[in-house]
């Protein structure tokens, strides 16, 4: 702890005289007076520009700016560019009328629409405001129509493609997918994803989803009201409400939601056990009516143009009983036997997390940021299982009982300062303590299982370079102890102590305007789940279980890239090679004499990517398409045989503008048979529709069609020592949907930020 402690202080001892700054606001309209929603806002200083913001409702605002003479220059699609020099002394406020500039096409006048998706040195980004996007009622819907983003079923797991799990980041600041659900649509003005991530970044994870949230200028209050209804399996409904308030200096907010969920799944899969004469084939339904509420809220204050301190706190609870049907043929040394299990289980989650933030700029050039943050996370399930044997007259009877908590505290800095010809030094720290506990009662039997995690760690970077490149270099030392064992037992069942270093580097060279070349090298880790990491355990049939794994280790990564780009069209290779990979296996248990499925370490795993984009724009269309070409290889002893191939992952994204008011979308991936020298995964593509309209001025219409063709299922095989595995994934994404959103009232010089500081809050679910 002295190192942070002395960071701490470090920071705390800079003080510096403040320049006199001021901002810039303005509102933004056609003669028509109405606001002009997509838009360029710049700030000119001899030739070069010193300031950037782009529109939000015909609003926009530069601040906090040195008192100086500058040039403003306003670039709006299908209005004539705007120049006006302002003498700034004092803070302004400007109302500006820009005049139309239409081009006419055969006797149409048509304007050009905002990208949904742009490319910028390799990564994608994602505009939501002002665009269709803005229409979804999730950001978990949101996401799903990105490149390269997987999500799962449920809606709870994100993944890239060939990447992994990535960090998710508010404004430059970690949080969690249970956070990320709560946040409003709204609220988002761009999403980057980010390959190759900066060493500012924390060490967990290949690659970063930094969520910029948008910024409103109007004061007073408003009320959004959000409602879905969608018919999957079954009918789904979603009712949210959206409340913000600002008065002069202090903004607060507080959103609810009731979601009225029923959530069936299905999977099935054979396997045999070749040494030990046994076989299976089971099927197993499970259907879930889960209930959920959700609420949070936050508070800011703006200690004056740049400073402020802020508190933000969600919690989100849901009541989830749930039956879990499987009928299993099991043939163990000849002896034949079809089983019916039945599972009848309550189940409850409870999610909560509190944060404060406090930003002070010194100056222009120096800054700095504190956080501190508490995260709670429960569930509990009850269940009951009875196992009924065919042409048997007795059935057996398995009471299971499971408590698993954990808790988190985080404290976190960073400081940065500007030096001259653009150089910046960024140091920071973040010290985290977490402590999971697993309560697991199968009959009269009980374990009682506690974790406990603490990780300090310091990071530096410096960045800089010229006009024709730029460089940034730097490391994360962290230092992780871990401790895990029963309670009323003194041996540790897991007692490590890592020292780790993470370099990370990253240079760019600008050819010119429309053509640059980047090198990138970054060195990862991702740890397990804290779920996954305790003796958790699931009961499918009398020959089956799955379970924690409380020996599971991090999975640490090294990855050199480099990317080629031509004004919005780019090709990127990678390379990576990653220790004690972790994937779901199937083992047998000699003792028990059952078979066991669970999360496993393997030796490594070794890949590339070739990744192209190639996005076009003509007249009302534009078009979106990223192809990445991979291979991996995953090695390990236990492998009898490996086979591996190259497989391609295709996303499209097609939209057409019908009107101001109107767009129709089309957007779909497809993942070839993938071999990694373990996994046979068979092919998967889907195929997604969106219609969005404004009636009323107020009320966005969206319709929405999912997984169209209903092709969302996942195949795959193994042979692992004396396992032959084959197992078949159903998913539930097969949807229509209608959702309404409507809009009470308005605000007026929004400033409200709030960053979450926990590093590890995607590991508790």
């Amino acid at each position: 702890m002295k190192p942070i402690i002395f960071t701490l202080l470090l920071f705390l001892s800079f003080s510096f005289f403040s320049q006199n700054k001021f901002s810039i606001q303005g509102n933004i309209t056609s003669k028509s007076k109405e606001n002009i929603a997509v838009g360029d806002v710049l700030l000119y200083e001899n030739n070069k520009i010193i300031a950037y913001t782009s529109l939000s409702e015909g609003q926009f605002s530069l601040t906090p700016v040195i008192a100086n003479t500058y040039l403003l220059k306003i670039i709006c699609v299908g209005y004539e560019d705007y120049e006006k020099e302002i003498l700034l002394k004092e803070n302004l406020k400007l109302e500006i009328i820009l005049n139309e500039k239409a081009e006419n096409l055969d006797g149409i006048s048509i304007r050009a629409t905002k990208k949904v998706l742009e490319n910028k040195g390799g990564n994608i980004v994602a505009n939501v405001e002002g665009t269709i996007l803005a229409k979804e009622m999730s950001t978990i819907e949101l996401l799903s129509k990105l490149p390269n983003l997987q999500i799962s079923a449920d809606g709870e797991q994100v993944s890239i493609i060939g990447k992994g799990s990535p960090l998710i980041y508010v404004d430059r600041q970690r949080i969690s997918l249970e956070e990320l659900q709560t946040l409003q649509v709204d609220d988002i003005k761009t999403i980057e994803i980010i390959n190759n991530p900066s060493v500012k970044y924390e060490a967990e994870g290949r690659a970063v989803l930094l969520i910029i949230k948008r910024r409103n200028f109007k004061e007073g209050t408003q009320l959004k009201l959000t409602e879905k209804v969608s018919s999957k399996t079954f009918v789904n409904n979603y009712l949210g409400s959206n409340l913000s308030v600002k008065k002069n200096n202090l903004e607060w907010k507080l959103n609810a939601a009731y979601n009225q969920l029923k959530i069936w799944e299905k999977n099935k899969a054979t396997y045999e056990v070749t040494n030990k004469n046994i076989f299976s084939d089971y099927e197993v339904e499970a259907i879930t009516t889960r209930p959920q509420y959700i609420f949070g809220g936050g508070l800011y204050y703006s200690i004056n143009d740049t400073d402020y301190i802020s508190f933000n706190s969600i919690f989100r609870t849901q009541n989830e009983p749930f039956t879990i049907d499987t009928n299993t043929f099991l043939e163990d040394n000849g002896n034949q036997q079809n089983i019916n299990t039945l599972s009848n289980n309550e189940g409850e989650r409870i999610f909560s997390s509190s944060n404060i933030n406090y930003f002070k700029a010194f100056n222009a050039k120096q800054n700095l940021f504190l956080g501190v943050q508490y995260t709670n996370y429960t569930r509990d399930v009850d269940n009951s299982i009875r196992n009924t044997f065919e042409n048997a007259t007795t059935s057996d009877l398995v009471t299971i009982s499971q408590d698993f908590n954990v808790e988190s505290f985080v404290l976190k800095g960073d400081y940065s300062i500007s030096f001259e010809k653009g150089n910046l030094l960024e140091i920071g720290f973040n010290t985290a303590r977490n402590v999971s506990k697993s309560l697991l009662q199968i009959n009269q039997e009980n374990s009682n299982y506690k974790y406990i995690e603490a990780i300090n760690a310091l990071y530096s970077q410096f960045s800089g370079g010229k006009e024709k490149y730029h460089y940034a270099f730097g490391f994360r030392l962290e230092d992780t102890n871990i401790e895990g064992g029963f309670r009323g037992n003194n041996t540790l069942l897991v007692d490590r102590n890592n020292i780790y270093i993470f370099p990370r580097a990253n240079i760019n060279f600008k050819f010119s305007d429309e053509r640059s070349l980047n090198f990138s090298f970054t060195s990862s880790i991702n740890r397990p789940n804290y779920s996954t990491a305790v003796t958790t355990t699931a009961f499918i049939n009398p020959g089956l279980e799955f379970q924690g794994n409380i020996n599971l280790k991090p999975t640490t990564i090294n990855e050199i890239s480099s990317s080629f780009q031509v004004k919005d069209k780019s090709i990127s290779l990678e390379y990576f090679k990653s220790k004690n990979p972790v994937n779901y296996r199937f083992f047998f248990d000699e003792t028990r004499d059952i078979s066991i499925m669970s999360p496993t370490n393997f030796n490594e795993e070794i890949g590339v990517n070739l990744k192209v984009s190639y996005p076009f724009k003509y007249k009302f269309w534009t078009s979106t398409n990223t192809a990445t070409f991979s291979y991996s290889l995953i090695n390990d002893e236990s492998i009898l045989k490996k086979e591996a191939s190259p497989y391609l992952y295709f996303y499209t994204n097609q939209q057409f503008k019908i009107n101001n008011l109107s767009s129709f979308n089309l957007n779909g991936w497809l993942l070839s048979n993938r071999k990694d020298g373990i996994f046979n995964r068979q092919e998967v593509f889907t195929i997604n529709a969106v219609f969005t309209t404004k009636l009323f001025s107020k009320l966005d219409v969206t319709v929405s069609a999912n997984d169209i063709f209903n092709t969302m299922e996942f195949r795959e095989n193994y042979v692992l020592q004396n396992l032959n595995v084959s197992s078949l994934f159903f998913t539930d994404v097969n949807e229509f949907a209608i959702s309404l959103r409507y809009v009470f009232g308005d605000i007026k010089d929004s400033n409200y930020k709030n960053k979450s500081v926990d590093d590890e809050l995607n590991r508790m679910n």
